[in-house]
């Protein structure tokens, strides 16, 4: 879409003067605790909060009431023969065990003689037959409990794998049970929790369903303007951008060495083995300035995740690569490429939102970035030492 400056200005100031926009930056500029602390898509985060809510103990003083809503719909289920929400009011729920990321499952309510697995998808989809191994964690490690699964997400979607096993639950019944605890318990709730479950709420509603009060408006104002906010977001920044370059910043400040780059990957050396690593000369597979080897670091955003790697490229036929992946494999926690042409022997990952770009400032951003560098340091410094003890043989091989 082309606009000249006279006509982006017209557009602009026709979107100053619509009610609706005042009205939308007043609404976005009410402070919620979640967006302050850029949680608001953090799935560990939501599971967080919804196990706070959960156990009767916790300082919310909502006791059970939270906990009871959430087991009668899940007991609800047809899916579950041997126990239904009537069974609820016998239960006693003092003695209830709430667990986070026990044995990698997201929730867990262990009750007397009964137990809920909860898987909490809000961006991510279900991966690696997750599921399957959750459940079979459970049958293995509570054979005489009755046993109930749950698939949480913002639409109540249906497991791919698992539809026979797991109950889909949607975040519209979490707001339902909330905005009703709300209603009818709110006067006797202490203020700071009745403003963090009214802040839970409009979070949901916002980001994960689209259905709060400022999404609609946002909605309204696209169509009365919409010509203009194409031309935005056709112009609009990737969010890989402004990361790609304050990373290759950050990694230079700190002496280490850019190789061969492009839009999702940044790769680089370190002084310290720069001059024993190999160039090709004849092979055409590898990367643009013919490294053998480098550091990677891999910006995707669907991942939500910096992943770190070593990698060895494909090389010329007088280049042991084989040789250089033995040296590697040397050092613990180092595994035996997949690959056949690119040898990737170590794969770290860190979680990273990349939406929250937009809203961070560069500093927040460099931040980050060094967390993540100090992070993959210790990994850095192992390969450089491995190098450095084959050195000599390293030498002899780069310059056959």
């Amino acid at each position: 879409m082309k606009m000249d400056r006279t006509s982006l200005k017209s557009h602009y100031d026709k979107l100053l003067k619509d009610e609706d926009f005042d009205k939308l930056d007043l609404g976005l500029k009410n402070p919620n605790i979640f967006q302050i602390l850029r949680i608001s898509k953090n799935e560990i985060r939501h599971s967080n909060f919804l196990s706070w809510l959960l156990d009767p103990n916790e300082s919310h003083k909502l006791g059970d009431i939270f906990l009871k809503r959430f087991l009668r719909e899940v007991f609800s289920s047809d899916k579950f023969g041997n126990i239904d929400q009537v069974d609820v009011e016998g239960m006693d729920l003092t003695k209830v065990t709430i667990q986070r990321e026990w044995k990698n499952i997201d929730i867990l309510i262990v009750l007397e003689n009964v137990v809920v697995c909860i898987e909490n998808k809000v961006l991510s989809k279900e991966h690696s037959n997750q599921l399957m191994r959750y459940r079979e964690i459970i049958e293995s490690n509570y054979p005489k409990h009755k046993q109930t699964f749950v698939f949480l997400t913002p639409e109540g979607d249906t497991s791919e794998s698992e539809s026979e096993t797991y109950e889909p639950i949607s975040y519209e019944f979490i707001v339902n049970s909330l905005e009703r605890i709300i209603s009818v318990y709110g006067e006797s709730l202490n203020q700071q929790v009745k403003n963090y479950i009214k802040d839970y709420i409009t979070i949901i509603k916002r980001e994960l369903m689209g259905t709060d009060k400022l999404t609609k408006l946002s909605k309204k104002i696209y169509q009365n303007h919409k010509e203009l906010f194409d031309f935005i977001i056709e112009h609009k920044p990737e969010l890989v951008d402004d990361l790609s370059k304050i990373m290759k910043e950050e990694l230079s400040k700190r002496g280490w060495i850019l190789g061969s780059e492009n839009k999702y990957y940044v790769r680089f050396l370190t002084p310290e083995i720069q001059d024993l690593i190999y160039y090709n000369n004849q092979t055409k597979n590898g990367w643009n300035k013919r490294e053998s080897f480098l550091f990677e670091v891999v910006l995707y955003p669907p991942s939500n995740k910096l992943n770190f790697k070593t990698v060895l490229s494909p090389s010329d036929p007088n280049y042991n690569t084989n040789r250089v992946e033995e040296m590697l494999l040397e050092i613990d926690g180092f595994r035996s490429s997949k690959g056949k042409k690119w040898f990737v022997n170590i794969d770290k990952k860190e979680k990273f939102i990349y939406e929250e770009i937009p809203s961070m400032t560069d500093k927040e951003m460099k931040s980050e970035v060094n967390q993540f560098f100090d992070k993959i340091t210790p990994i850095i410094k192992l390969v450089e030492n491995k190098f450095l003890e084959h050195k000599e043989e390293l030498l002899i091989m780069k310059n056959v």
